[in-house]
């Protein structure tokens, strides 16, 4: 491997680390501001400190470490595509935290009161209950993984002047 390679591959696990702290730090903050009480009897730490646990227990963290491999294979495939960079992280980012957190969310155990559900009912409950901050929180990951790692890895092809009289956002 080169010394290019290795660095290209160390900066990939920096950017995807920077990814999840930063999408976590995203689903916590959304977490604890949709349930604050309008009384103000429960504190901010009080509803950050169960944001994590449900970030914990309830099916993100979960999906942050099963997202490894299909990250890893859509980096794959936008070095193939040298393209759509800025776009292309944010919406597979969202994508991909849709599907596995709705889903771990699903397989996660459920508290006595809460009826029996199956794998689907589950995850449309919590795409009903969850879908826009897990949008959100996939755009924050794709986003920070561009910024962090890939913005700078192909330089040449996020100049305007290359494409042939057209301007692209990348």
């Amino acid at each position: 491997m080169t010394g290019r390679g290795a660095m290209g591959n160390s900066n990939r696990l920096v950017g995807y680390l920077a990814s999840v702290t930063s999408a976590s730090l995203f689903y916590v903050g959304w977490f604890a501001v949709q349930n604050r009480t309008p009384d103000g009897r429960v504190t901010v730490l009080f509803n950050i400190g169960f944001a994590f646990f449900f970030w914990l227990f309830g099916g993100m963290g979960a999906a942050f470490v099963l997202m490894a491999f299909p990250w890893y294979l859509a980096v794959v495939w936008h070095a193939r595509l040298q393209r759509f960079g800025l776009m292309y992280f944010s919406l597979i980012g969202a994508a991909i935290t849709i599907a596995l957190g709705c889903g771990t969310s699903s397989l996660f155990p459920k508290p006595l009161f809460v009826e029996d559900q199956t794998f689907l009912e589950g995850f449309i409950i919590a795409f009903q209950r969850q879908g826009v901050c897990l949008l959100l929180t996939g755009f924050v990951f794709g986003l920070t993984f561009w910024l962090v790692s890939e913005r700078l890895r192909y330089p040449g092809y996020m100049n305007p002047s290359r494409v042939s009289g057209r301007r692209t956002l990348y």
